[in-house]
């Protein structure tokens, strides 16, 4: 499993249903390997955005072949989100080495 993190701020004066009505996709590509998007706010400083993405079914190869089918439509995103938020300061594509529920013993 891959995991996508991005974390950015909304611009002064933006909250986040303003944000989240710009950034909703305006088309569905078929197999799209983003299954799961949280989006949350930091609880000390609620301008600070986090996004993950779990990206199931998919490898590290290919993420090349999907960047390129779903530009488009993320660049249409990028053009209505851009004046809401600033540029990432993490942006990152990351593989899952370890799942833990912290709440169970864990063993190896």
């Amino acid at each position: 499993m891959l995991i996508a993190a991005l974390s950015r701020r909304l611009n002064d004066g933006v909250d986040y249903a303003t944000f989240r009505k710009a950034w909703i996709p305006d088309e569905l590509v078929p197999g799209d390997p983003r299954t799961r998007v949280i989006s949350a706010l930091n609880i000390e400083d609620p301008r600070e955005l986090f996004t993950l993405a779990v990206l199931e079914n998919t490898e590290p190869a290919d993420i090349p072949v999907w960047l390129e089918r779903i530009a488009p439509i993320e660049a249409r995103r990028y053009e209505r989100i851009r004046h809401l938020v600033s540029e990432p300061t993490l942006n990152a594509v990351y593989q899952v080495i370890a799942e833990d529920d912290l709440g169970q013993p864990i063993t190896d």
